[in-house]
């Protein structure tokens, strides 16, 4: 009988913990919806509204950056000869950026060789290049546990992403991410274009 009892309270309790886990995950998503944004840390070029923590606004030092950002990919300049660029006006990359003003910022990445020795990475460029988020549009559940009984993320369908356009003030005009974004993709055909020409030296 104990046995049994045991086995019943443990299935109540099981239920229980998924019915309170689905009903959180209802209410973020709600306010996903309403346009309330949920990350612990603003994305560069923006922070949290001091009187609304989910809200975005500008903070202007880290916007002109990424203001620079898409001016030089629109004047021609390639990801990595951007690097260079902010690399020579010593500008801190946005982990760094995040730190001195006193957040707790810490990615996945934060440990690597250019994150610890605070040099700007291709791959932030281009994060940034390709970000919605800088023409005033929120996309937020892009990512999701597999169950409540696992702590792994994984990718969620794009159809299930929360997308919600003009959102908050954008800091790039969608004139100029658009074509920046045909800029990026002429890029990526030229270069697998030269991939796809056989090295000469190995034939």
């Amino acid at each position: 009988g104990n046995k049994k009892a045991r086995q019943i309270n443990a299935l109540i309790n099981e239920w229980y913990v998924e019915d309170l886990s689905e009903n959180i995950r209802s209410v973020f998503r709600s306010k996903m919806r309403q346009g309330q944004f949920l990350g612990s840390f603003a994305s560069y070029g923006y922070k949290k509204d001091e009187n609304d923590r989910h809200k975005l606004v500008i903070d202007e030092e880290a916007a002109e950056v990424v203001r620079k950002i898409f001016r030089y990919c629109i004047e021609g300049y390639g990801a990595n000869k951007i690097c260079y660029k902010l690399q020579e006006e010593g500008i801190l990359t946005p982990t760094a950026y995040k730190e001195s003003k006193g957040l707790n910022f810490n990615t996945p990445n934060s440990k690597k060789y250019g994150a610890k020795h605070l040099l700007w990475g291709q791959t932030t460029i281009k994060r940034i290049l390709t970000n919605e988020i800088y023409i005033g549009t929120l996309i937020q559940g892009r990512e999701k546990k597999l169950s409540y009984k696992s702590k792994k993320i994984v990718i969620a369908p794009k159809e299930d992403w929360v997308v919600i356009k003009d959102n908050h003030e954008p800091i790039i005009s969608k004139e100029n991410f658009y074509k920046a974004q045909d800029i990026l993709k002429l890029r990526r055909r030229i270069s697998k274009k030269r991939n796809s020409f056989p090295n000469r030296l190995t034939r």
